[in-house]
């Protein structure tokens, strides 16, 4: 596992493209002949500092943007526990009127025994004091009714207020978020422009390996697009480091002892060239995505070499494609290119390309492809 240089998230190196949290370009960098210059490389750092930076810098007022929002519900919270006192308050008094209206209906009960005007005039004085007593019901319920309506009120525009100050400063932040990535893209394109200046620059430095085979020829052809002739010339040129010039195909020992670095060259070239759609190591992923071991192993009566090539585009209704039949273009399907069956002893062997086309992906696994 590989972590992410922005955020730090751990993804796996060559199965995903961007960061799936800040978004940053997780693509790695295709092999560049003697090395990327130091100059690029501190740029590279600046920029994927300034990045940091910058997701730092959002997550920090994210965090900000929690804990206000955190401190309005805690005061929305206080308001909705004072209209809950001020309920249990008015229930209060509605058990107050029921204990007065039963003392009256036991008043009542007495004063019915006692004599006509001692009645009136006890009755007179309970109205007087009812009355009283509901115009004190009544003043404090209007009071409770304007308490409730002004903290409603007040609890409202306040939050209004805060949740408008709170967008607010969330479009500014976005703003410059999206300034920043502009800026960001801007660099990248100016970076992508100075090494393909500096490519271009040394595209005619011969590419060589210790072995002594010289590939700046595949690499014009593959740099140029003329992907037919480059697919030849790889075959030539891995019969040739193989030792194999008049048998034209490659067996499992020529496999197995192919030079590391020769295989390395002509797949990092595949690769650059293509964008990362074409080469060997682009191949064996492929295969272990179909289920395929990259140790050489193979499982048996299994069908994943088969659903392999339908996948590059070597079958087409179950009938394996010939080289007539390739499709010698960048549009191709990721792997489609090099073809290399023809090679190994396709005509001559039939199924042979089961067990060496294994080896030659436990040879790129070999070789770090």
């Amino acid at each position: 596992m590989a972590k992410c240089p922005v955020c730090e998230t751990e993804y796996t190196p060559n199965e995903v493209e961007t960061c799936s949290v800040c978004g940053y370009d997780l693509t790695p960098y295709p092999p560049v002949i003697g090395g990327i210059p130091s100059g690029f490389l501190e740029k590279e750092k600046k920029r994927i500092a300034a990045a940091k930076r910058v997701w730092q810098l959002s997550q920090s007022q994210v965090e900000s943007a929690q804990l206000m929002v955190s401190h309005l519900q805690s005061q929305l919270d206080e308001t909705t526990r004072k209209i809950d006192g001020f309920t249990t308050t008015q229930s209060r008094l509605e058990s107050q009127i029921e204990a007065i209206a039963s003392q009256l209906q036991s008043q009542n009960e007495a004063i019915a025994s006692q004599s006509q005007s001692r009645l009136e005039s006890q009755i007179e004085a309970i109205a007087s004091q009812l009355q009283s007593q509901s115009s004190q019901i009544e003043a404090i319920a209007s009071q409770l009714q304007s308490q409730n309506e002004a903290i409603a009120s007040q609890s409202q525009s306040r939050l209004e207020s805060q949740i408008e100050a709170i967008a607010s400063q969330l479009q500014s932040q976005s703003s410059q978020i999206e300034a920043i990535a502009s800026q960001l893209q801007s660099q990248n394109e100016a970076i992508a422009s100075q090494l393909e200046s500096i490519t271009e620059a040394v595209a005619d430095t011969p590419i060589v390996s210790y072995s002594g085979f010289d590939y700046s020829q595949l690499n014009r052809l593959l740099k140029s697009g003329q992907w037919k002739a480059a697919d030849e010339k790889t075959a030539k040129m891995m019969c040739r480091v193989a030792g194999k010039t008049h048998d034209g195909y490659l067996n499992y020992d020529d496999i197995k002892n192919f030079p590391c670095e020769d295989l390395r060259i002509i797949d990092g070239l595949w690769v650059k060239h293509s964008r990362g759609r074409f080469g060997f190591s682009v191949q064996k992923q492929i295969y272990i995505n179909c289920g395929g071991k990259p140790d050489g192993s193979y499982p048996k009566g299994d069908d994943i070499l088969e659903r392999y090539a339908d996948q590059v585009g070597w079958r087409v209704g179950r009938s394996w494609i010939l080289k007539s039949d390739c499709t010698f273009a960048a549009i191709a399907p990721c792997g489609h290119l090099p073809f290399w069956p023809w090679l190994y002893e396709w005509y001559q062997v039939g199924h042979s390309l089961k067990s060496v086309g294994v080896h030659l992906f436990s040879r790129a696994q070999t070789c770090l492809l």
